[in-house]
């Protein structure tokens, strides 16, 4: 527990230290230990330019790689399920990758641009945030 309070005090340094020179960066939110009820994995609108990915964070390694939030995390020897793209993943990369296996919710815009991309739709990230606490719907 003291472990993971000290890298998430690190972590909120390296954020709002590197954060200073970039504008329009996504804020980076680390577990705050608190348990909740969380949304299932998914995609969610919330209005008409706003929507939500929660599912777990990680690096899909296919077309060069790209940040998403999946249904399964790669490492769980299933195949992974991609809800959205970060298109704009590489304004925060070091602060992905401290967060990746972690359930987390991103929330942004549709990304209406061209991609490369044939993984999911695209967002772009406002804000990644760390969750804790029992999916609605799991039992307990």
């Amino acid at each position: 527990m003291v472990t993971r309070i000290a890298i998430a005090a690190v972590l909120v340094s390296i954020v709002m230290i590197g954060g200073c020179g970039r504008e329009n960066a996504p804020s980076v939110t680390q577990p705050s230990g608190s348990t909740q009820a969380v949304d299932p994995p998914g995609l969610y609108e919330i209005d008409e330019t706003t929507v939500r990915a929660v599912g777990i964070l990680d690096r899909v390694e296919l077309e060069g790689g790209f940040w998403a939030v999946t249904g399964v995390a790669s490492s769980d020897g299933a195949e992974s399920t991609v809800i959205a793209v970060i298109a704009n993943a590489d304004t925060i990369e070091s602060e992905l990758a401290n967060l990746r296996g972690f359930y987390v919710e991103v929330t942004g815009r549709r990304f209406d641009g061209v991609s490369i991309r044939m993984a999911g739709p695209e967002i772009i990230a406002d804000e990644v945030r760390a969750l804790e606490g029992v999916i609605e719907g799991d039992a307990e």
